[in-house]
């Protein structure tokens, strides 16, 4: 059976994209939804997959339940034969990775396939993958202290040497920043603070999700 964790966050952020997820999967008859990865985290059992759409969720959740395999939705979505891409009719559209995904390849192999699943050219944002340093505000403050204590090898010992704390009213340049590296009309994001942080920016990003889950669907 796939669990999926649907993010607190996601839904706060992209509530309209997480209710299609969420209607989505309820079609999926090897897919149970779960709730919040901090209270939930007991749910799956040998045998079953975690599915994660937020790259908070995924880092505990690896370390809570390091018992259970783990793939992102969109790795998730690849393997599903029924799943019907939307057509971008080949717009350029550049992806954002995120510092958290860093070593996650097949995580950040999937959001580039489901790109090109939907007919986009996927334009690349550098530094990426393993080199990516961008993260929204994520490494602009100091972790959240429940993720630090059920996930403490990444959330306190390995982030300890990448967060550099800056008082909040500094934040929207480093997003200003990040957005002037953008060439192309739209940006794909899969990480929810790299993406409503560059919205801030001035980019007009939208999550993976929203362009795979749009409204006409």
């Amino acid at each position: 059976m796939y669990i999926y964790y649907p993010s607190c966050n996601f839904k706060r952020n992209f509530p309209q994209t997480a209710a299609r997820i969420a209607d989505y999967l309820k079609t999926q008859p090897d897919v149970k939804i779960a709730g919040c990865c901090h209270v939930t985290n007991s749910l799956p059992k040998e045998g079953d997959v975690i599915v994660t759409v937020c790259m908070s969720c995924m880092r505990v959740l690896e370390e809570v339940r390091p018992d259970i395999p783990q793939v992102n939705l969109f790795e998730f979505l690849l393997g599903r034969e029924d799943f019907a891409w939307p057509d971008y009719q080949g717009e350029a559209i550049t992806l954002q990775d995120c510092f958290r995904a860093r070593g996650k390849h097949s995580l950040q192999d999937a959001m580039r396939e489901a790109m090109k699943r939907m007919n986009m050219e996927v334009v690349e944002l550098e530094p990426n993958r393993d080199e990516v340093i961008y993260d929204g505000s994520f490494l602009l403050h100091e972790a959240y202290p429940q993720n630090k204590k059920e996930a403490p090898d990444y959330f306190d010992k390995y982030l300890s040497d990448y967060i550099h704390v800056l008082p909040k009213e500094e934040w929207l340049a480093t997003y200003q920043e990040e957005a002037a590296k953008i060439t192309t009309e739209r940006t794909a994001g899969y990480c929810n603070v790299c993406v409503t942080s560059l919205r801030e920016g001035g980019a007009n990003a939208h999550h993976l999700a929203e362009y795979a889950f749009p409204e006409s669907r």
